[in-house]
């Protein structure tokens, strides 16, 4: 397929991943628009954690203006100064200190809420962005171009059409029937609260350091991270207004267990303060201050899910509409890495779009490239997700005690502490 005029793409999202590419290819000068069913830039924006690493902040720094990185770069919060793994009474597992301590290292590790990240990366896309549009379905055209649909009756053509609307992608269903996305047997419970002077030192020390995963028994789960902004000031643009809702240190945790720990339960059912109880009697035994991260938690910011992960599935016929992050790989949250490979894969469908454009590579070749390596990447990190979610929920004793051995092992044995700090 050869575009004769200026070519045009089409983004379904205005996610990490989607305004990440329209960057990338908005600096090619490919004309881009992007389509967001969200009636604004901060609905359904919950300021819970994203932990950008190098991978992403390579291709975001590939993708976005050097003043939007930097922008980026001002408004992340302190690099964690490592992972540490405890079990139920706050015994020490595995601790993996972070090498780069450096908010301007390039590898450093970047903490920043959805609610910032998305505010930087709508910077020099307003113009180009429409907000309050649910994409229903596309069809082909005559000339071989493609135009989206919407509710609201409304239509856009392009050459190329992506699908980076999330997890529930209506794209993906249309494109890609036989892709599936199904629960587990894992249900989650999650809330926050801010971080402050009268309650940091009760926090145990792991999780003002960084991430910290705690195993406990029965296949009882709790992670818990704190999100600071000490040292970021000085670090910060003049003409960069960062909200002080956007800087509020807090904590922030999640507990998950399998279906049966939950009884007869129905999540749905209980407000804020309900979800807490339910997650207090399932902690019974635990570490008082570890009770007490529960306790603290504003009712109004806890919640409850089932986690989803979508099924692995091989290539399929390659045409000008594809898919982009967890619209196609939507994994557990349990490795943490989902907006990361997102990014990487607004990466690579950018130099592909870009080859294309530029007349370096026929459309269909270049696209066929792009989603081979989405699937062996994407698919990859769903299966290691989903492995870190098992062995994270052990319910057996002799299972439990493998997976807490091995973590000890790699805390005395150096080389595998390293081997786990690349993989990170």
């Amino acid at each position: 397929m050869t575009v004769k005029r200026r070519p045009k793409v089409i983004i379904i999202g205005a996610g990490t991943g989607g305004l990440c590419l329209a960057h990338g290819l908005k600096s090619d000068g490919i004309d881009v628009e992007v389509f967001e069913r969200d009636r604004s830039a901060t609905d359904r924006q919950g300021g819970y954690r994203l932990s950008i690493s190098a991978t992403g902040a390579a291709a975001l720094r590939d993708c976005l203006p050097a003043r939007v990185f930097d922008r980026l770069v001002a408004s992340s919060a302190d690099p964690s100064q490592g992972i540490t793994f405890v079990d139920h009474r706050l015994n020490r597992l595995l601790a993996i200190d972070f090498p780069h301590g450096d908010r301007n290292d390039p590898d450093a590790e970047r903490p920043i809420t959805r609610t910032a990240l998305r505010r930087i990366l709508l910077d020099g896309l307003d113009a180009i962005t429409q907000f309050g549009k649910t994409f229903s379905a596309f069809a082909d055209n005559p000339d071989r171009s493609v135009t989206a649909h919407f509710e609201d009756g409304s239509t856009a053509e392009g050459d190329v059409l992506i699908g980076a609307d999330g997890a529930a992608s209506r794209l993906r269903s249309q494109l890609l029937p036989q892709a599936r996305r199904v629960e587990t047997d894992v249900l989650a419970i999650n809330g926050r609260f801010p971080l402050d002077d009268d309650n940091r030192a009760i926090i145990p020390l792991p999780i003002l350091r960084g991430p910290t995963p705690v195993l406990g028994p029965d296949g009882g789960f709790l992670f818990a991270s704190a999100v600071q902004y000490l040292h970021a000031d000085g670090n910060r643009p003049a003409d960069w207004d960062i909200s002080p809702e956007e800087r509020q240190a807090f904590v922030m945790w999640g507990f998950s267990a399998r279906r049966k720990a939950f009884a007869s339960v129905d999540l749905d059912k209980f407000d804020g303060e309900g979800l807490k109880d339910v997650v207090r009697a399932r902690m019974q035994g635990w570490h008082p201050a570890l009770m007490r991260v529960v306790d603290m938690a504003d009712p109004s910011t806890v919640s409850a899910f089932a986690v989803k992960t979508s099924v692995p599935i091989g290539p399929w016929a390659t045409r000008n509409v594809t898919l982009l992050g967890d619209a196609l790989h939507n994994m557990t949250p349990f490795r943490g890495i989902g907006a990361n490979t997102a990014l990487r894969g607004a990466a690579v469908l950018r130099s592909a779009l870009s080859a294309w454009a530029r007349g370096a590579q026929e459309l269909i070749p270049a696209l066929a490239h792009y989603e081979r390596e989405m699937i062996e990447y994407g698919f990859g990190a769903v299966q290691t997700s989903l492995g870190d979610m098992e062995r994270f929920h052990a319910e057996g004793s002799l299972s439990r005690f493998r997976v807490k051995a091995a973590l000890r092992a790699a805390d005395w044995i150096p080389a595998l502490k390293a081997r786990l700090r690349r993989g990170r």
